[in-house]
């Protein structure tokens, strides 16, 4: 597996750094704030759990996601969210 297969949807770099403000979140609310079907929303998440990127828990009918709390994730989702500010203020500011 490489990186450009895992960070390779755009749908997936928004659940990390959406997990990453968050924290832990229910998936319907996920797909709610992240605009996207829940069909699709869970078949991201399934691919980034098979990679060790999130984590999943069931309470009740609730099925609840967040990072997994390890070096590499807590990095990449850091270096994401920097790159993404840095993307907007660039976009933002007038070009001259």
């Amino acid at each position: 597996m490489t990186v450009e297969e895992v960070l390779g949807a755009p749908l997936r770099i928004r659940i990390i750094l959406a997990l990453w403000k968050t924290g832990e979140v229910n998936t319907t609310e996920l797909a709610k704030r992240l605009e996207t079907n829940y069909s699709q929303l869970v078949a991201h998440l399934k691919f980034l759990s098979r990679y060790g990127i999130i984590e999943e828990r069931r309470i009740g009918r609730a099925r609840l996601v967040k990072l997994r709390n390890t070096n590499l994730v807590e990095a990449l989702a850091k270096a994401l969210e920097e790159i993404d500010e840095k993307l907007k203020t660039r976009h933002a500011s007038p070009q001259g």
